[in-house]
């Protein structure tokens, strides 16, 4: 009857991890008063920590209170909108205008429940982690440098708070194995053989799926604060994961690819249209693809008609889509070109190709990095054909030839926009 309980369990989990965050806070209620700025605690919901400038690393101390978990399913770490993420994105930008308080950092920690295999469970704490992470970046003004992200991997500690806190079959046998195997291969098979499977299986069914989550802390420095007493060794339980260290350190950037599209100015200027896209296809690898389109006339004897291709492989210096890079392009381009009243220079149904060399940088703009201004130069060769036309109404034909050119390629003064997607392994 017990492993029927289902959905009634999962709901108990949950009013028991949420009792266990907000409880700390309560159990020394009367020294928070005195040592945090309490009356913020009434502006915000608990997830937001009040701490003093020297203190600001101290999370830890609050962690079982004020942490906001965001469930995910199982094997998952996309995030889609809900109302929750839309009141945690409305919640850090109001924070940001209230200038009774300085928000310093946001730390964001992600976890999976136990069940998976060990090296999958560690990717999906970091993916999971990082897609808050994104998401916030994507959805506040914070920028990457206000987030601290952590991989917490498997979450074996709340799975032994858990069960501590309920009537479970085996459950002490089970919470042995936890604290004296260190061995995590081990201490799964060692739970599956407790009864053939049978607790394990109620534990994925029921326990774990709470477990599967990404969890956040706001910390904010309010005005003069004094530096908050820690509770008595052993009184209040300590952060989930105490094997994590917690210094401030550089974020990881967030696990994300882009999509830009983009427009050559320097083509601009000379009145061909052109639009480009490029992609990101490795961490320092992206694929650019513009195209480019003339179909008038600058004045009755001067054209540049023309359709041409310039795709482009690009190694970069650091992340893709930042700072330096080197490019490898190809084109191909049909061309009707008249720069003068002599003559009139028109492709004999064979475009002009080749190959070339480039380097470029590009510089983004504003705290989003979604616009962005590149410079691009290249050299290489091209192999062509031609028709020589007099540059009159029905003027005939008076040469043909070939030939190779080598010298510049590839030039350009790019603006563009990028989208940034959640990476997918």
């Amino acid at each position: 009857m017990f492993y029927t309980m289902g959905r009634l369990t999962t709901n108990i989990i949950r009013c028991i991890i949420a009792i266990s965050l907000w409880g700390q806070l309560a159990a020394y209620g009367q020294d928070t008063k005195q040592h945090v700025p309490f009356m913020a605690y009434n502006w915000y919901p608990k997830y937001v920590t009040f701490l003093p400038k020297d203190k600001l690393d101290s999370v830890l101390v609050y962690a079982n209170t004020d942490i906001v978990p965001v469930i995910y399913k199982v094997n998952k770490y996309d995030l889609h909108t809900n109302s929750q993420l839309d009141s945690i994105a409305s919640l850090i930008n109001t924070i940001r205008e209230d200038k009774r308080v300085t928000l310093e950092y946001v730390w964001i920690g992600g976890s999976a429940s136990p069940e998976g295999p060990i090296w999958w469970n560690r990717k999906l704490g970091d993916y999971r982690s990082k897609a808050l992470a994104n998401f916030l970046l994507e959805n506040t003004e914070l920028e990457a440098k206000d987030l601290r992200v952590e991989n917490l991997e498997e979450d074996w500690y709340s799975v032994v708070r858990t069960l501590e806190r309920m009537d479970f079959p085996q459950k002490d046998t089970i919470i042995h194995i936890i604290q004296t195997e260190p061995d995590l291969l081990k201490r799964k098979q060692c739970i599956r053989n407790i009864d053939n499977g049978k607790s394990w299986t109620h534990l994925i069914r029921n326990i774990f799926p709470p477990f599967r989550n990404a969890r956040m802390v706001i910390v904010c420095l309010a005005e003069e604060p004094p530096v908050p007493p820690l509770p008595p060794h052993g009184t209040h339980p300590t952060i989930n994961m105490p094997a994590l260290s917690y210094k401030p350190s550089r974020p990881e950037r967030p696990e994300t690819w882009f999509i830009a599209i983009k427009t050559n100015g320097l083509f601009a200027a000379a009145l061909t249209a052109n639009i480009g896209a490029e992609v990101e296809i490795g961490r320092q690898w992206s694929f650019d693809f513009p195209i480019y389109y003339s179909p008038y006339n600058i004045t009755p004897e001067r054209k540049l008609r023309l359709l041409a291709i310039q795709p482009e492989i690009r190694w970069w210096t650091k992340d893709a889509g930042e700072g330096h890079f080197l490019g490898l392009h190809t084109h191909v381009a049909g061309f009707n070109i008249a720069i003068n009243g002599n003559g009139r220079y028109q492709d004999p149904n064979h475009a002009a190709w080749g190959l070339g060399l480039s380097y470029g940088y590009q510089m983004a703009l504003g705290k989003k990095k979604r616009w962005a201004v590149e410079f691009n130069l290249g050299a290489g060769f091209a192999e062509y054909a031609y028709d020589a036309y007099r540059n009159w109404e029905n003027g005939p034909r008076y040469d043909s030839g070939e030939g190779w050119y080598w010298g510049i390629t590839r030039a350009g003064i790019s603006f563009s926009y990028k989208w940034f997607k959640q990476r997918k392994r």
